[in-house]
């Protein structure tokens, strides 16, 4: 198939969404116009609206429906093995869409009079480009638009999700829905063990998504077993559980069952991809909140540089937040400059690649640990907090069992 097949690219993309049942939707951004065959953009709109309804798609639920189509349907499947490579005929059918409305635009301009005021004429070129892009106009809100929702929740005495550290929930108020949480250190120091802790508690109010990156999802569960049942990690990893180990399992095996943590560990995704994950579990129920462990291993098909990668990432997680609105958890590498300092400290500007990290964080937590086993202190330096107070919450850190816990637990 030539990349400048236009309808060959429509018939693929429609393909590849019959062949993954409908997963083929949450990786790729297109909408009806895009599309130059009207009747490619009436189907994509169909299989769309079929998919938010959480429903299975195939060229069976299609014709059930619209019999009248029925035979191009089952034509789709023809196209079914492009379906590895729907992203890159989806960008060729976003390419020709939107360079269609441009043209289109370009006419339009022409055909603003010379005699209309300037401002009306910016304006209205502006509302053409927006139109063209996809982007609705900006809705002018009030404060008494706003007001109603805002009594609303508190009405309802809508309370954040605790943190399983009461020290830390007395500085950052809970992991508050549609704001995002970088928890950063060097490595070895407990970001994934934070991570998994986190997770867990979110796991007590719905489902979680786990995008783990650098662990498998073995690994993450054999920390989530030490943890929880407190077992020494390294007897869990290595298979020298005891009688006793195994007694403790059996007993637990209930409350890791209920555990609603979706782990995802391919070790190469994408900001889509932590995305489609996280939309995929939030169809199984109420979804609580999104882990990824952790940002710098995300990849991307963009040449920018790095850091420019690194920026949009953050973006990306925190409109996830807003867009299902609830906690996300991001962790984060920092750079050697901490360890060339005195006190060893590490500080916001170590944030690994990106300012963007910051600058897009409502919350920002700097780990570093402190004395010797087995009193051994986990510092989480609350370094930025947007809803709140600043400083340093000291747990005690339980390595052994792959855990912070509050000190005299």
């Amino acid at each position: 198939m030539l990349t400048t097949d236009v309808p060959s690219a429509e018939l693929a993309v429609l393909g590849a969404v019959i062949a993954t049942g409908g997963a083929a939707l949450d990786e790729i951004a297109l909408r009806a116009d895009d599309f130059t065959d009207a009747r490619h953009g009436d189907v994509f709109d169909r299989m769309r609206a079929i998919w938010s309804r959480g429903e299975h798609i195939d060229a069976l639920t299609l014709s059930s429906t619209d019999t009248d189509n029925a035979v191009f349907y089952w034509s789709l499947t023809d196209h079914a093995p492009f379906a590895s490579a729907v992203q890159s005929y989806a960008d060729i059918v976003a390419a020709h869409g939107m360079n269609r409305r441009l043209r289109s635009v370009s006419d339009g301009l022409r055909g603003i009079s010379p005699e209309t005021p300037a401002a009306a004429q910016l304006e209205r070129a502006i509302e053409m480009v927006d139109a063209a892009a996809g982007e609705a106009r900006v809705k002018v809100l009030m404060v008494k638009d706003i007001l109603p929702q805002v009594i609303e929740r508190l009405e309802a005495k809508e309370t954040f999700v605790p943190t399983p550290w009461p020290t830390l929930d007395a500085a950052i108020g809970g992991l508050r829905p549609g704001a995002v949480y970088v928890v950063a250190a060097r490595p070895g120091i407990g970001k994934s063990v934070i991570a998994a802790q986190l997770a867990a508690g979110l796991a007590e109010h719905g489902l979680v998504s786990f995008s783990s990156l650098e662990m498998s999802a073995d690994d993450l569960v054999t920390r989530i077993i030490a943890e929880r049942l407190v077992i020494q990690v390294g007897k869990v990893k290595d298979n020298r559980m005891t009688e006793r180990d195994w007694e403790v399992l059996a007993r637990g095996r209930a409350t890791l069952d209920s555990l609603n943590i979706a782990i995802d560990d391919r070790a190469s995704v994408s900001a889509v991809d932590v995305r489609s994950h996280a939309k995929a579990v939030s169809r199984q129920g109420k979804l609580a909140g999104v882990v990824v462990d952790y940002m710098q291993l995300m990849s991307t098909r963009s040449s920018l540089d790095r850091y420019l990668q690194v920026s949009e990432f953050s973006r990306q997680l925190k409109i996830m937040a807003k867009d299902f609105h609830v906690p996300v958890i991001a962790l984060s590498q920092l750079n050697r400059q901490s360890e060339n300092r005195a006190d060893r400290e590490p500080k916001l500007s170590d944030l690994r690649e990106s300012g963007a990290i910051e600058q897009d964080a409502d919350v920002v937590i700097l780990l570093r640990r402190e004395g010797n086993f087995p009193n051994e202190h986990l510092i989480l330096d609350v370094a930025k907090n947007r809803h709140g107070q600043t400083g340093e919450v000291d747990l005690a850190w339980q390595g052994e069992f792959s855990r912070a816990v509050e000190w005299g637990s």
